[in-house]
């Protein structure tokens, strides 16, 4: 026993026909409907996209300034940046370091180095201390020396992740530090520079 009516296609053509609809018209209505719902998804990609974009830039652009406010703030009161630097970013005989070490000018009490290196794509900030084996409680320059002419022991005290999406960061400049930075993430990119006067060097 069958329940209910059963349709087709020639049956629904039929009913609708009867209804006053010709095939051109339902034809025509269909095509009509699908080209407004393709105009509204595409409507939809491109504003996803657009977001997409935008938002991938905002946080390029925040990584960028938590990278060079940190730097900026950390160098300008560094007693001594211990990495050598070029005078420029074009020599071909001394390319620019994409790491720097340099003395911590926050805590005049206890000598410490701070480090800024590029692991893959994050940059990452260790705080290095230096003293002989002898008194490894006192800490020291990096490069002094003890009685017997041996230079300290270094030992990493703090490691973190500063920023990330970096794919590039270059240090160079005499009395000038200047800092490039350049950030990725997938279709956005992102060239930074600031330049730095030490207050504190020596």
């Amino acid at each position: 026993m069958k329940y209910g009516r059963q349709y087709n296609f020639k049956t629904v053509v039929a009913n609708l026909t009867a209804f006053g609809f010709t095939l051109v018209e339902m034809i025509t209505v269909i095509g009509i409907s699908i080209l407004i719902f393709l105009i509204i998804y595409d409507t939809f990609l491109i504003s996803n996209q657009s977001f997409n974009i935008g938002d991938q830039r905002l946080e390029l652009i925040q990584n960028g300034r938590i990278i060079l406010d940190r730097l900026t703030r950390e160098l300008r009161q560094s007693m001594e940046i211990v990495t050598s630097l070029p005078a420029t970013k074009n020599d071909p005989f001394f390319e620019p370091p994409t790491e720097i070490l340099f003395q911590d000018g926050h805590d005049a009490d206890t000598i410490q180095y701070l480090k800024y290196y590029l692991d893959n794509n994050l940059l990452k900030r260790q705080k290095i201390v230096y003293y002989f084996t002898a008194e490894p409680e006192t800490y020291v320059y990096w490069n002094a020396q003890d009685q017997f002419g041996q230079s300290p022991i270094s030992s990493i005290a703090d490691e973190r992740v500063i920023a990330e999406y970096i794919s590039d960061i270059l240090y160079y400049g005499e009395n000038l530090t200047n800092i490039e930075v350049y950030l990725n993430k997938e279709n956005s990119n992102l060239h930074l520079l600031t330049s730095i006067w030490g207050r504190n060097k020596r």
